[in-house]
């Protein structure tokens, strides 16, 4: 990898990092929903004019749209609500992995060897050993928000696999546009008053919603894009593991997360799950090359 490119990928990592702060802050004014909305509604502004119809992907991006926007962001954020530890969300969100890993064996009929099976009970091993740590456990409905949002972004994962010939703006346009309607609706049924705490919220808090918009979506996921244009996906995924490591830093160092024995423990089993998963080659159709 040239040195710009392991710049720009450093550059996302700590893009996505970070963003775990700003949402931890856009979520002390906002709801889950309302955030997920603003964000969405902003990058539909800017991406409008890749918006166009792309014959015969269009029930495939409409699944991507929809579990890859709205609802693994509201589900995210929403953890991020009502959990105290970020450093938690930032590595439970890491599940998208495994969890893409084994939807890729059922619906893409893929072959996933020993290595790989070891890699994803490692990980999901981790987390169980989080979520009982007396720090967590007194919020569980963190963990369960976040392992719902790491699952409904490896469905959208496996599905844009099946995508072809669509854009990477065009993707996000459509995922945008998507997510933004269903969030204010939902917010209108259920939380009127969340639209007032919004105009009234602080210029910190739009700071933050504006960051989820232009930083983590079109800086982070377009690099990656790029990146995954010109790298084989066994490079670069390991590296992207630096993001999550990078959010517990951020939830250390700026939100004053404590960092027990067995968050340490439980981190470190999670990502090195995800690291076996990811380091694996592409599948084999021998299972003996696999082995």
């Amino acid at each position: 990898m040239t040195p710009p490119h392991l710049a720009l990928i450093l550059l996302v990592c700590l893009v996505w990092g970070f963003n775990f702060i700003v949402g931890k802050v856009a979520v002390e004014e906002l709801s889950a929903m309302m955030l997920t909305g603003w964000r969405f509604l902003l990058l539909t502004v800017v991406l409008l004019p890749f918006l166009k119809i792309v014959p015969g992907q269009m029930v495939r991006v409409v699944i991507v749209a929809i579990t890859m926007g709205a609802a693994h962001f509201a589900f995210m954020f929403a953890a991020l609500g009502i959990s105290d530890n970020i450093s938690v969300i930032a590595i439970g969100v890491q599940l998208n992995v495994p969890f893409a890993t084994l939807l890729s064996v059922f619906v893409l009929s893929e072959f996933v060897g020993w290595r790989r099976w070891l890699g994803i009970a490692v990980s999901f091993g981790g987390v169980v050993v989080i979520s009982f740590d007396p720090a967590v456990f007194t919020a569980l409905e963190g963990m369960g928000l976040v392992i719902i949002a790491a699952l409904m972004a490896a469905i959208g994962m496996v599905t844009m696999r099946q995508l072809a010939g669509v854009g990477v703006f065009t993707l996000q346009a459509w995922v945008a546009i998507l997510s933004w309607p269903p969030m204010f609706l939902l917010t209108g049924l259920f939380q009127p008053e969340q639209f007032v705490a919004s105009f009234e919220a602080s210029w910190l808090t739009w700071g933050a919603v504006a960051y989820t918009a232009f930083g983590a979506s079109l800086v982070g996921h377009v690099g990656m894009y790029y990146l995954l244009q010109r790298y084989e996906v066994s490079l670069v995924s390991p590296i992207t593991l630096l993001a999550p490591v990078l959010g517990v830093v951020f939830g250390v160092t700026l939100w004053g997360d404590e960092l027990t024995a067995r968050i340490i423990i439980g981190g470190l089993m999670t990502l090195a799950g995800v690291l076996v998963i990811a380091l694996r080659k592409p599948p084999s159709p021998d299972p003996a090359a696999e082995a």
